[in-house]
């Protein structure tokens, strides 16, 4: 009867987590916590951004302030999403001079938010590579800074090693060179290993403004 007992209780556990945390920057809720999008009541301040995968694959992202149930969501959330993108007279797509490659971080444009592939390092690139520049990075909540010499007739950068990324976080960039300067803020975004599908990792980008990038990557599709 005991052993009963305990069973019924884990099979209503199970069955009342329907979704899954996949980001957070609230500390009461982790990447890969299991909750229930009925009953769990979440509570976020101001700034505070937590996304969930549904059980059936769809996605959802709060931002605080919020106080309330996490709604249900499914497929059709996920496909409007798409439609919406595919459909809206879009400027961001076919950018020309955009990197081939849609993971790199572009310096050169005044787009604030990129998002980076899964456990990857992250990449800088602009499309004039004939002078060499010098790069100031800094993160502006603790004005941690780095200063690095970008090479003549190299595109590619490496983010500075000594300069921890915050996904979320503002970041300033001053390019110069012989001919000026360029400034701009950047925030970055580590896509989740745990999205099922690239159409999900599409929804998660245009969530986070990477409109660029997830056109991109929605292209691949066809």
């Amino acid at each position: 009867m005991f052993r009963l007992i305990i069973l019924i209780f884990c099979v209503n556990i199970a069955y009342a987590a329907d979704m899954v945390v996949i980001h957070s920057n609230v500390v009461q809720y982790t990447e890969g916590q299991l909750l229930d999008s009925h009953t769990t009541v979440l509570d976020l301040s101001e700034q505070s951004e937590i996304t969930v995968v549904f059980a059936n694959g769809g996605v959802k992202t709060l931002n605080g302030p919020y106080h309330g149930t996490v709604a249900g969501t499914n497929e059709s959330d996920l496909l409007v999403t798409l439609s919406k993108l595919l459909t809206e007279n879009n400027a961001e797509r076919g950018l020309k001079n955009y990197p081939a490659n849609l993971w790199l971080v572009d310096v050169n444009t005044t787009k604030r938010f990129f998002c980076v592939a899964p456990s990857s390092r992250v990449i800088l690139w602009r499309p004039d590579a004939q002078g060499a520049s010098t790069l100031k990075i800094k993160h502006k909540a603790s004005n941690n800074t780095a200063v690095v010499k970008w090479p003549a007739k190299q595109t590619t950068l490496r983010w500075p090693s000594n300069l921890p990324i915050i996904y979320g976080d503002n970041y300033t960039l001053e390019l110069k060179n012989r001919n000026g300067s360029f400034f701009k803020i950047l925030v970055l975004y580590q896509l989740p290993d745990s999205l099922p599908t690239t159409s999900h990792k599409v929804v998660w980008m245009v969530g986070r403004g990477c409109i660029s990038q997830a056109n991109m990557l929605l292209s691949s599709l066809k």
